[in-house]
């Protein structure tokens, strides 16, 4: 059995094809521009976790709106709709996971019926979807996603997988059960409102250095660390979401407007709003202002050949 990417950005891994149907999915995303929204899905009978390494990405799960940072974690209950709605899947990376419910008295990635009801009961019961500080997750999902068993005899390659998967599903329901606070210090908050207030203006480190009461090598450093992504990343992402919301509420040409928002010239705007929300300034006002039909119902399925944006090419 040989497990293949989907292509070069995005990974998608199904184990059962070696005979462990309890996981049908486990993948990453590394892009590197926005992509379309991921339309709104449910899947019976499985739970979806998803944690975000580096980047942000907005979220819905039912009806409540979350916003994924860098080391965020979110875990999705059978037969919940989610997606992104309209905003799309950004650049950045993010790792996910599905796990099948077993039927009663049956075992779990080698668990014993008990110690499966009690790791389902406890996820069924999760008070909150989202969880912070979630990083230690991201080295076993590259261990499972770079999975050699192709090298072992066949009962031990399932051996193998088996310890990763489960691993894996042990340590996320680790971090539910432990407080978590979004990982920003003192100093990188005051940088991120300073931004916010100041986003149209020239932005150095040494000025961020200055707002944080740190050393530019900090700021460097930190601020990617919590953030999730370098300062003038985010500050792009700060100039895009303010210009987004002008664009909604102001008749401004589209120059002025970039000017307004921090961009040296109006192809400098175009480029990093397309990159970044994947539609040109002119065409996210005009399709804002002609929304169309209701959504559809969501859609439903699992595994590696299931994708609400497109159809997954047969790679595995």
């Amino acid at each position: 059995m040989k497990l293949m990417p989907e292509n070069d950005d995005r990974v998608m891994l199904d184990f059962a094809r070696c005979g462990l149907t309890e996981v049908p999915l486990v993948g990453r995303y590394t892009y590197t521009r926005a992509h379309p929204p991921l339309r709104q899905h449910i899947h019976r009978n499985v739970f979806e976790v998803c944690v975000l390494q580096h980047g942000s990405q907005k979220y819905t799960i039912g009806k409540t709106r979350l916003e994924l940072k860098a080391g965020d974690m979110i875990i999705t209950r059978p037969g919940e709709a989610h997606g992104t709605d309209a905003e799309p899947e950004n650049r950045g990376r993010l790792y996910w996971i599905q796990l099948v419910c077993p039927p009663p008295s049956r075992p779990f990635l080698g668990l014993p019926p008990a110690e499966t009801r009690a790791l389902f009961t406890a996820l069924r019961n999760l008070p909150h979807r989202q969880y912070h500080n979630c990083d230690l997750l991201f080295g076993t999902f590259e261990r499972i996603l770079a999975w050699g068993g192709n090298d072992l005899p066949k009962a031990l390659a399932k051996a193998s997988a088996q310890n990763l998967l489960l691993r894996l599903a042990l340590d996320i329901l680790s971090l539910t059960g432990r407080e978590t606070h979004p990982a920003c210090s003192p100093g990188i908050r005051r940088v991120l409102s300073y931004m916010d207030e100041h986003h149209a203006e020239p932005v150095s480190l040494a000025r961020l250095a200055a707002v944080a009461g740190t050393s530019e090598s900090y700021i460097k450093t930190h601020f990617t660390r919590e953030v999730g992504m370098t300062p003038m990343e985010h500050l792009m992402w700060v100039r895009v979401g303010k210009a987004k919301r002008a664009l909604l509420e102001s008749n401004l040409p589209i120059t002025a407007l970039a000017l307004q928002q921090g961009f040296a010239t109006s192809q400098h705007f175009a480029t990093a709003f397309r990159r970044l929300t994947g539609h040109t300034p002119r065409d996210f006002r005009r399709k804002a202002g002609n929304p169309g039909s209701v959504p559809a119902s969501p859609l439903e399925g699992t595994g590696p050949r299931f994708h609400p944006v497109t159809p997954a090419k047969q790679s595995l």
